[in-house]
């Protein structure tokens, strides 16, 4: 029979593993009701002259955004590299707001330097490379600070809309480079 899942969150969480390369967290929305998954990437070498980009539950087409935004706006260099992106429990994250969240696996791949376990990534990435905000943010803040993470990246702008949480760091940040920066470095 079927069984109850107390929470969903948790348990799309249970075995993450810590300091894992390329792997983050995003607070997403299914219906209205904030979720925490894990995205993880993969970067290898192709040897096809056309690089794959693979996509398990996320939209393709954003993975491809995604990707031409990291080539053109920071430089990295992923015509050479084959992009894997899942999303760990085989949940569908549908919405723009997990573009921060794959962009950071991508690089955090990439450049071989994990992402802090403790962080959420929230956010969609515009074609000049800002982050833009995104809706229900409280919903999601609050998810994030009730299950113990410690920071949460948000787009600026987006806090003066939904305020702060207790015992949650959230860090506002205006463009992807930024970001990048700020959790894995130059």
């Amino acid at each position: 029979g079927l069984e109850d899942v107390k929470d969903p969150s948790e348990t799309f969480l249970t075995g993450r593993i810590s300091k894992a390369v390329g792997s983050v967290v995003v607070s997403t929305l299914e219906g209205t009701r904030p979720l925490l998954v894990e995205i993880q990437a993969l970067t290898v070498p192709t040897v096809l002259s056309m690089p794959r980009r693979m996509a398990t539950g996320v939209d393709h087409s954003r993975l491809v955004l995604v990707c031409s935004v990291l080539t053109r706006r920071l430089g990295l260099r992923l015509s050479n590299q084959d992009v894997l992106v899942n999303v760990v429990g085989g949940l569908k994250v549908s919405e723009p707001a997990g573009d921060l969240a794959i962009a950071l696996a991508i690089v955090s791949s990439y450049r071989d330097v994990p992402v802090n376990s403790d962080t959420v990534l929230i956010g969609e990435v515009g074609l000049t490379g800002e982050l833009r905000v995104v809706s229900q943010l409280d919903r999601r803040l609050n998810e994030v600070s009730r299950l113990g993470l410690k920071r949460c990246i948000v787009p600026s702008g987006s806090v003066s809309n939904s305020g702060s949480v207790a015992g949650l760091e959230i860090v506002e940040m205006g463009t992807l480079d930024q970001a990048v920066n700020f959790l894995v470095g130059a």
